[in-house]
């Protein structure tokens, strides 16, 4: 097993339970073949809603700090 497998940082979920503005919200994602949950907080402090994709920008005590997949990328959001 190779630790970095298991790093948090650079992963792609997405939004389970939405992210409220300063508060936690769930993200889904898979690692290593497996889907997991995390506790997430926006990186931030904005709201984000459910079924967002989001990448992990940092992972301290148990939560996933995120940004959303289209801040990133440059690509504008579908309305």
């Amino acid at each position: 097993m190779d630790p970095a497998d298991y790093e948090m940082v650079g992963v792609l979920g997405r939004v389970s339970v939405p992210i409220r503005e300063a508060g936690t919200g769930e993200i889904i994602y898979s690692q290593a073949g497996t889907r997991h949950t995390c506790g997430a907080r926006c990186e931030n402090g904005n709201a984000v809603t459910k079924g967002s994709e989001v990448v992990v920008t940092r992972y301290e005590k148990g939560i996933a700090y995120v940004r959303l997949w289209t801040e990133i990328s440059g690509e504008e959001p579908c309305l």
